[in-house]
């Protein structure tokens, strides 16, 4: 089966193709990426996001489909974001699939951008096994959630402030570094002293398992008035390399204290920030010295990407062959519905 996947969740346009069945492969991906777009304000700009996806959605498709060797005529299946997301960049993408499904009468199978996450690391990792527990960590998300098996899982913790990444996003407009934040502190890391300066992990005045990174950008930026910190100085590099390390650190405690509650025989870690390297050395390092069996996504599959929306496309209609796929009254939404982040459909 050849499906074609559709992702516009936020500030990336992302077409894919893939081949599910007797071959199981990524035939095609193109991505628009607005980096550059949105670099000037520190952060996205959704007008923005939303009439560049308008701009690209119908060219990203015919080269993907160029890529794969197709034509429209030879899919079988459509597959979609329809939410979480920025509200606009969706309706762009939901628009664009509702007209491509009813003039090529396809069946339109409707994803939540957070399972495809979860979905992921099984494009390259078909050996992942169930009861699993997954940490979506991204700009947007921070969460873990347990699954017992595909489509069936349930929240364990999410962010109640800001998510993992906008923390970083924020740090790093703070020091004029640039946009996107994560991938600008990963590359300073190993410039400065992680273990110079401390960072207090936070914890839930409730004493509930989720998870808070407002307090981490509040520590570093009142260590940084402190000390008079000006970027490029050796107090700079140490400063945010302990505030990584920290950071980082945070989230696999997090993450270990959950398996010890949720026994699974996998572990998932993904989303953009997944493809942070202190992050993936530092879960591998952890889970060899214990046993537990992590995966990963290929760092390709980490970002937003379509690959990941049509390989979970393929399991939902396989899984869900009564639902009706010609339904074109779907909408997207903002924010995980009750129903969706209980079942991650």
């Amino acid at each position: 089966m050849l499906i074609l996947g559709i992702e516009s969740s936020c500030d990336e346009t992302a077409v894919a193709v893939v081949e599910r069945g007797e071959k199981n492969a990524v035939l095609a991906e193109k991505i628009k990426s607005q980096i550059s777009l949105h670099s000037p304000y520190g952060g996205i700009v959704p007008e923005i996001a939303a009439r560049t996806h308008y701009e690209v959605i119908d060219l990203l498709t015919r080269q993907a489909l160029t890529q794969a060797g197709i034509g429209i005529e030879r899919i079988n299946l459509l597959a979609l974001t329809v939410g979480p997301g920025l509200i606009g960049s969706l309706l762009i993408g939901l628009a664009f699939a509702k007209g491509l499904a009813l003039a090529q009468r396809l069946p339109l199978v409707a994803i939540d951008h957070i399972a495809a996450h979860i979905e992921a690391p099984f494009i390259t990792q078909a050996q992942i096994a169930y009861p699993l527990l997954a940490l979506v960590v991204s700009g947007g998300h921070t969460s873990l959630f347990y699954q017992k098996e595909k489509f069936s899982g349930q929240m364990v913790a999410k962010t109640r402030d800001d998510a993992a990444g906008e923390i970083m996003d924020k740090v790093a407009k703070h020091f004029d570094l640039g946009y996107p934040g994560g991938p600008l502190l990963d590359a300073l890391y190993a410039k400065g002293d992680p273990g110079r300066f401390a960072f207090t992990m936070p914890r839930m005045s409730d004493g509930g398992d989720d998870f808070s990174f407002s307090g981490y950008k509040s520590a570093l930026l009142r260590q940084a008035k402190s000390l008079k910190v000006e970027p490029g100085s050796r107090d700079f590099f140490d400063l945010l390399a302990s505030f990584l390390r920290s950071l980082v650190d945070y989230l696999l405690n997090k993450t270990m204290a959950a398996l010890e509650k949720f026994p699974a025989r996998s572990l998932i870690v993904s989303g953009g920030v997944s493809r942070n390297s202190l992050l993936r050395s530092r879960f591998t390092q952890e889970c060899g010295a214990l046993g537990i069996n992590l995966f990963l996504p290929e760092p390709a599959y980490c970002t937003d990407n379509a690959a990941m929306i049509a390989w979970l496309g393929y399991e939902k209609y396989l899984a869900y062959p009564n639902l009706n796929y010609y339904d074109l009254y779907l909408n997207s939404y903002s924010r995980a519905s009750f129903r969706e982040r209980r079942r991650h459909r």
